[in-house]
């Protein structure tokens, strides 16, 4: 990631957000992680995505990195946000496809986005994170919030109290969240600004959990210290038994060297990707700063419910680097533990030299 990330987002304030600005509207956001889609696939799928939803007049070039456009749904007006690359501190993991109308809420899909099946069932690619939104123009009352969200509400006071923002997030099947942002007064000159601004910051917020969920599962699903560890204990066992044969000390020290090596490269691998998810939190941290964040009574907090994969992951590095350490530990004792032996062999070996020169002797 740039280094001048939060910087960008800073001067984003004054510069291209993707997000709209007027009350009220409704909109989804689907984000696709870069690693995993071409830039082609991407375009393609969005093609696809807006032929599901009976939207035949969008306007999409293969060389823009953003494209911006009105269209009509069902008689309806829609506005489509695409973006290859952007300024946002996400877009450097993700390609967004965002679709807006000017209603405090609005159903895409006949289906449940939250279904594992749709994706393959609609011959579309699975995206890496998706969230719904509605910005109301008035205030809202709890049980009304409760209902868009369809699940446990969790919430913030924004920008010294203005707005509320109220929502719940998941990480699997995918992560994925379900959002109501509102005035907290019927003052009619709420700043347009200020609401393109925290769904600017939302999608980022989303996006940064999103990444953090990824490098979690792909951890989570890295079982080579463990394998290096079992591989580790078969050295062991060869240690331990009572003869070796002169021809397999070679392969035993070239064993316990090769998994000292890994383990070695393992750690400097587990460091790169801690400090990454170690910027990644201080971005977020960055953002909800930017906005103001401050607790609702009598509700959980959102920014706590989202910010749940960063203290999973750093389970995740302390099992780790404490599985490595305990390895390299078990490799460093059987470094001296095959040297001596080796010599132990060497001396047997000698004396059965001598004894037999003697034998020899005797013989004569």
């Amino acid at each position: 990631m740039k280094r001048s990330s939060v910087l960008l987002h800073a001067l984003s304030l004054n510069d291209r957000i993707l997000e709209p600005n007027q009350l009220p509207v409704s909109g989804h956001v689907w984000a696709y992680d870069k690693t995993d889609v071409s830039r082609e696939e991407f375009v393609g799928n969005c093609m696809s995505m807006l032929s599901l939803l009976e939207i035949q007049d969008a306007e999409i070039s293969w060389e823009d990195d953003i494209m911006a456009f009105d269209v009509s749904r069902r008689g309806q007006p829609v506005t489509v946000i695409i973006s290859l690359q952007d300024d946002s501190l996400a877009s450097e993991y993700f390609y967004f496809l965002g679709i807006w109308v000017r209603s405090v809420s609005a159903r895409l899909f006949d289906r449940d986005l939250a279904e594992a099946s749709i994706w393959e069932d609609e011959g579309l690619l699975k995206p890496s994170m998706n969230y719904s939104v509605s910005v109301a123009a008035e205030p809202l009352q709890l049980p009304v919030m409760k209902e868009a969200v369809g699940g446990e509400l969790f919430a913030q006071r924004l920008y010294d109290g203005s707005f509320y923002l109220c929502g719940f997030t998941e990480a699997y099947p995918l992560p994925s969240g379900a959002f109501v942002i509102c005035p907290a007064s019927h003052a009619s000159n709420h700043s347009r600004q200020e609401v393109r601004h925290v769904l600017y910051s939302l999608r980022n917020l989303m996006g940064l959990m999103a990444c953090v969920m990824h490098i979690y599962d792909r951890m989570a699903a890295n079982d080579s210290v463990s394998r290096m560890y079992v591989q580790l204990m078969g050295v062991m066992e060869k240690m331990d038994q009572s003869h070796i044969a002169v021809a397999d000390w070679d392969a035993l020290v070239r064993e316990n060297g090769r998994i000292s090596f890994e383990l070695a490269s393992e750690m400097m691998s587990c460091s790169h990707v801690e400090n990454e998810v170690q910027g990644l939190r201080r971005l977020f941290d960055a953002i909800v700063t930017e906005l103001g964040v401050s607790e609702m009574q009598g509700l959980p907090a959102l920014i706590a419910r989202m910010q749940v994969p960063f203290d999973l992951i750093t389970d995740i590095f302390t099992d780790r680097f404490y599985m490595i350490e305990r390895s390299e530990k078990q490799t460093r004792i059987l470094q001296p533990l095959m040297h001596s032996r080796m010599l132990a062999g060497q001396q047997v070996l000698l004396e059965k030299l001598l004894l037999s020169r003697t034998d020899k002797g005797d013989c004569i």
